[in-house]
């Protein structure tokens, strides 16, 4: 834990904690203040589903584009942008809104999902660069790289620890948003109960206005960086060079046209196609949402109610697999070494086994364990995904490849959701949900076949990170 504690120490990234905390204690009381005004006013469950639908359309249909933004353009103001998008939208419910869920209410989900869009990968790119101490102020421009190590052996065990340190960032922004998702609801309940709607969409637009504050002062340095000259980010992949020779002609040429935001935003999907360990777990991560996550979230409910036990025991069991989320974070974050991979998919493995344990036993002690066992292994996984993801591509992807990787899970999921419904017809509950174990189970074994993958990483079996990593803040 010792190194979690090292990181609160640093007063940029305590202060990108802080807004990460509340930010995500402020999502939470858009929901319930959607479900409460429905409540009041008789609302039929479809308009409630359709207020809802439009934030994940939104926040699905521009994610791909938020990233290529974001490596196009200064993540920390793009991030600050979208917490004050948030605070106008949410003082416009407070004081402009009759409770009614009308165009109003629906302009709103749309213009949250829209923000979330963007900040949900731009803290993943910038927390990296706040932790960079190498300069502090950004501003001096670009550097002539770091001094040569005395020898290779030096050189390797820096980046093992700069490494390291980056696992357990993200380990820790992890498991604070789980935590906060778990206190979040339960506030967000009592303010709009307890002082009404219009007071839980006021403290909302604060818990944004003060993410907003705390990122911008956490990358200050980023944004005077950007401010003074220097290059925020590398020229783009994408990008054709600034100064062209037209055919037939001696001199340069006009400069290239900027390349569509489209064709940026692919940029994301193909980088993580073209690394052949990032490609076989995406394909992983797709397979086990569409047919065994999506389908058990489904059958699990109907497979309780009608083994006779209450909604009680299954609201219970969430909240276990919620805080297997917030440890496996944690524990994601300390995963390192050679075989990285590895330990990452044993520990997905687990998921497999919580799948299974509603129908191999109906203790509530071995159920607890199972979930709880299950949401250790589900983030720890994903924790050692993305700083995998980090360190194979290069770092003017960043933003457009974290997009890429959240759309294939986002997306997913509903698809899941709809196979398993469909499957209820056919087939009974706990026929899914033992397809879905087995799949999970077989399907992980077998990615770890490939060496790359139980590394997680690209470089040879002899290297534990690439023999020339991007450094941390772009200059």
């Amino acid at each position: 834990m010792g190194i979690y504690f090292r990181l609160f120490r640093h007063r940029r990234f305590a202060g990108l904690c802080s807004g990460q905390i509340v930010s995500l204690i402020g999502d939470a009381f858009f929901p319930i203040i959607v479900v409460v005004a429905a409540a009041k006013a008789g609302t039929p469950a479809e308009t409630i589903g359709a207020v809802f639908a439009a934030r994940f359309v939104a926040l699905g249909g521009v994610v791909l584009f938020s990233g290529a933004l974001l490596d196009r353009f200064d993540p920390v103001r793009a991030a600050v942008v979208a917490d004050s998008t948030r605070v106008v939208a949410l003082a416009v419910l407070a004081f402009a809104w009759d409770g009614r869920l009308d165009a109003v209410v629906v302009a709103v989900a749309v213009l949250v999902g829209l923000c979330e869009a963007v900040s949900e990968p731009a803290l993943l790119v910038i927390a990296p660069r706040v932790l960079d101490e190498r300069n502090p102020t950004a501003a001096a421009g670009p550097t002539e790289g770091p001094a040569p190590a005395e020898d290779a052996k030096d050189a390797k065990d820096a980046e093992d620890a700069e490494d390291a340190e980056v696992t357990a960032a993200y380990g820790l922004l992890e498991g604070l948003r789980n935590v906060s998702g778990m206190v979040g609801p339960t506030l967000a309940a009592a303010v709009v109960a307890g002082l009404g709607s219009s007071a839980g969409a006021v403290l909302a637009a604060v818990t944004f206005g003060l993410s907003a504050v705390a990122t911008r002062w956490a990358g200050a340095h980023l944004v005077a960086g950007s401010r003074s000259g220097a290059p925020a980010q590398k020229p783009d992949p994408a990008r054709a060079e600034p100064e062209t020779s037209r055919p037939g002609s001696d001199g340069p040429g006009e400069p290239e046209p900027e390349p569509s935001l489209l064709h940026s935003a692919l940029q994301g999907l193909i980088v993580l196609w073209r690394i052949p360990w990032l490609r076989s777990v995406q394909l992983l991560a797709v397979i086990h949402v569409v047919f065994a996550v999506g389908p058990w979230m489904v059958a699990l409910p109907v497979f309780l109610v009608e083994g006779g036990h209450s909604a009680t025991l299954y609201g219970f069991v969430l909240g276990a697999f919620a805080i297997g989320n917030a440890v496996g974070a944690l524990v994601g974050g300390r995963i390192g070494g050679p075989r990285r991979g590895l330990y990452a998919l044993a520990l997905l493995a687990l998921y497999g086994l919580t799948v299974l344990a509603p129908v191999a036993s109906g203790s509530l002690v071995l159920l607890t364990v199972a979930f709880v066992a299950g949401g250790i292994g589900q983030q720890a996984f994903d924790v050692a995904k993305m700083t995998g993801l980090r360190r194979d591509v290069p770092e003017e992807l960043h933003g457009r490849a974290f997009s890429a990787d959240f759309f294939f899970s986002f997306a997913s999921l509903p698809l899941g959701q709809l196979l398993g419904a469909a499957l209820l017809r056919f087939a009974d509950p706990r026929t899914i949900m033992l397809w879905g174990g087995a799949l999970v189970l077989v399907s992980t074994a077998a990615v770890t076949l490939r060496p790359d993958v139980r590394r997680f990483s690209s470089a040879p079996a002899a290297a534990s990170v690439p023999a020339a990593p991007t450094p941390l803040v772009e200059r």
